[in-house]
């Protein structure tokens, strides 16, 4: 529950030991390497043993995606996305080259076979589709030109009527020029146009650009399209077989090797990724150097692995440079870790400062239930959850994930039941105890949700305070958080005495002696404010500004009011849908279908629109009027060199 410390070491390896050392270092996923910097060596030169066949494997997985049989939602979420294999059926997968290899080329030819495939079948298609306009000229295409003529074929771009075709305004054009000319009607908008030899295709052209027309070109061929047609159709119905059958083995492969070949690609993408380390070492004769940033908790598991499996690498503490920050990674228990979520979305916070995920779980917990307000959209929740983590084959991401939409479903719940909300119905119509545990009426009686809103307001204000005192006491600053906060929670103890006595909970201090300390506790901010600055205006100036931060207080406070917000939105829209089932239920023979589907979709509709806007709003609250309380600043997140898993998981053997 707290920032994973963090050490700057040296990696001191031999040459024959690299990958395996780097490997264990891979596995547990404990440093960021960086580039190693020293006069006294130079930098390694290795070859990657998978440079060719890694980026040839990855090129076939690509290919046979497509063509990999789809499961079913459900069956897919059942079975997983990922393959799990032991440390040595893993390690195996590196010695098998031979056969990725020989796999490889085998779908490689298949691929450059079926690109070829694909290809006559454009072309014939093209054709095919060409020869059919013209199906109806009466010229063989070897005949189009003889030793005095020219038969070019013209064809106009738009459609028009018989009684005004091409052939017809062609012949208008034409009517004036000077040499001899033939025009053969083949459509509406398709002629031949039969010039001698000696006049060139040149001079007709302006003609035909009046008339939107141009040449077409039948490139190739004997006989008279409609015989070549016949011809191209038989060949386009070859090639239209032989490519179905190119996939149908592209489907066989996909189907039968896709998974094996995903899985030697992603191990060998592991492979690559420590070679790519490689690259930010420095070497002497025998021994490779590196740099980086160990996570401390995990040194002893690596150099435990290091000596069982006798590989010659040591870890030696270095001190980073005054500028220099260690990346941050946070770690907590397996109840709070799903709210890790949480603070990952707002950046890691700074090495120095506190890991918020403890304190701000109880919280978006608490908050994300009053903005959802509704135990039928928090049982939808909860059921969801438990499918994934009880019935799915899902990723560790995913199940952390699921574990937070269990625990925000169950605040849901219990908010839901306090504040009355079932689906939008009235819960007037349920028993007895169900009744008895409501407490709120946000729709009827808005106010004291709204003063609960502000109350949690002000607490998560205040234990912000304190956790920034106590963040500048573990950092040796205890007296600078103690006069930064101290003076601000007392002047917030003081405004809830006075709320307390003036409503009559509390009746053994007058308002009159709590009016007395407010002043003090003011004397007090504008004091601590000023300390720092050197000439007196200085300090005054600084002293008024710290105590005008009240007014950024009261803004934050006022932002806990979208709690109410969000609350009377999930039972106004709930009953809205409701409300509109009941107006179209009475529809003779339909009305209760319909209903049905209003209710279905309806209340799926506010339940995903409405579960996005109680996460989004419960998240600023955290990020913006708690985090900045007490958090400095973000760090820069760990980057280690670890498996990057999509198709494997790799258990302990």
């Amino acid at each position: 529950m707290a920032v994973v410390p963090m050490q700057k070491v040296k990696l001191l390896v031999h040459q024959s030991d690299t990958d395996a050392a780097l490997a264990e270092i891979q596995k547990a996923g404990a440093v960021q390497f960086q580039e190693t910097t020293t006069e006294e060596v130079e930098l390694p030169v290795m070859e990657f043993v998978f440079a060719n066949l890694l980026p040839r494997t990855e090129h076939v997985v690509n290919f046979l995606k497509p063509y990999q049989k789809k499961n079913g939602l459900l069956k897919t979420l059942r079975e997983g996305t990922q393959t799990e294999l032991t440390e040595a059926a893993a390690a195996k997968i590196m010695t098998e080259t031979e056969a990725i290899e020989s796999m490889v080329s085998d779908i490689e030819k298949l691929q450059v076979e079926f690109a070829e495939k694909t290809d006559s079948v454009r072309t014939l298609t093209e054709r095919q589709s060409l020869l059919s306009k013209w199906k109806n000229l009466p010229f063989k295409l070897s005949e189009l030109e003889t030793k005095h003529t020219v038969t070019k074929l013209v064809e106009l771009d738009q459609a028009v009527k018989p009684e005004n075709s091409l052939a017809n305004q062609l012949a208008t054009k034409l009517s004036g020029v000077s040499f001899a000319f033939a025009i053969t009607d083949v459509a509406p908008c398709l002629v031949a146009l039969t010039l001698p030899k000696s006049i060139s295709a040149v001079e007709v052209t302006p003609i035909l650009d009046e008339l939107d027309a141009a040449f077409v070109d039948i490139a190739g061929g004997v006989e008279t399209p409609e015989i070549e047609l016949t011809a191209v159709s038989e060949k386009l119905a070859a090639a239209k077989g032989e490519l179905a059958l190119a996939h149908d083995q592209a489907e066989y492969f996909a189907n039968s090797h896709l998974r094996n070949l995903q899985i030697a690609a992603e191990i060998f993408g592991w492979s690559k990724e420590r070679h790519v380390v490689l690259q930010t070492a420095a070497s002497t004769k025998r021994t490779l150097l590196f740099t980086g940033w160990l996570n401390v908790n995990k040194r002893l598991q690596i150099e435990s692995a290091f000596a069982e499996q006798k590989i010659a690498a040591v870890f030696t503490d270095i001190e980073p440079s005054e500028d220099e920050q260690p990346p941050v990674d946070i770690v907590n228990n397996k109840w709070i870790q799903p709210f890790e979520m949480v603070t990952r979305l707002y950046g890691m916070p700074g090495y120095k400062d506190l890991d918020p995920t403890l304190f701000l779980a109880g919280f978006f917990f608490l908050f994300f239930g009053l903005s959802l307000t509704d135990v039928g959209y928090g049982l939808a929740l909860v059921a969801a959850s438990l499918f994934i983590l009880l019935y799915c084959k899902v990723s560790s991401g995913m199940k952390v994930l699921a574990k937070l939409l269990l625990y925000i479903g169950i605040a849901t719940v219990l908010v839901g039941m306090l504040f009355g909300g079932y689906l939008g119905f009235d819960p007037a119509l349920l028993p007895g105890w169900v009744q008895a545990i409501q407490m709120f009426d946000p729709i009827g009686d808005p106010l004291p949700v709204f003063y609960l809103a502000l109350g949690l307001g002000v607490f998560q204000v205040m234990v912000g305070m304190i956790l920034k005192i106590y963040s500048e006491a573990r950092n040796g600053a205890l007296v600078e958080g103690v006069l930064d906060q101290g003076p601000w929670l007392l002047m917030f103890f003081i405004g809830i005495a006075y709320v307390a006595v003036s409503t009559g909970y509390v009746s053994i201090i007058s308002t009159d002696i709590l009016g007395n300390l407010a002043i003090v506790a003011a004397v007090l901010i504008v004091l601590a404010g000023g300390r720092h600055k050197g000439s007196v205006i200085q300090k005054a100036i600084s002293s008024l500004a710290g105590l005008y931060a009240g007014v950024g207080y009261f803004s934050d406070i006022l932002s806990y009011s979208r709690l109410l917000a969000l609350g009377l939105a999930t039972s106004a829209l709930a009953y809205a849908v409701n409300l509109i089932a009941s107006m179209v239920s009475g529809v003779p023979y339909v009305g209760f279908i319909l209903a049905a589907a209003i209710l279905i979709v309806g209340h799926l509709f506010t339940l995903a629109i409405n579960t996005l806007g109680a996460f989004v709003h419960s998240a600023r609250l955290q990020f913006v009027e708690f985090f900045g309380k007490f958090i400095a600043g973000t760090g820069k997140e760990f980057s280690p060199l670890t498996r990057k898993s999509e198709y494997v998981t790799v258990r302990d053997d």
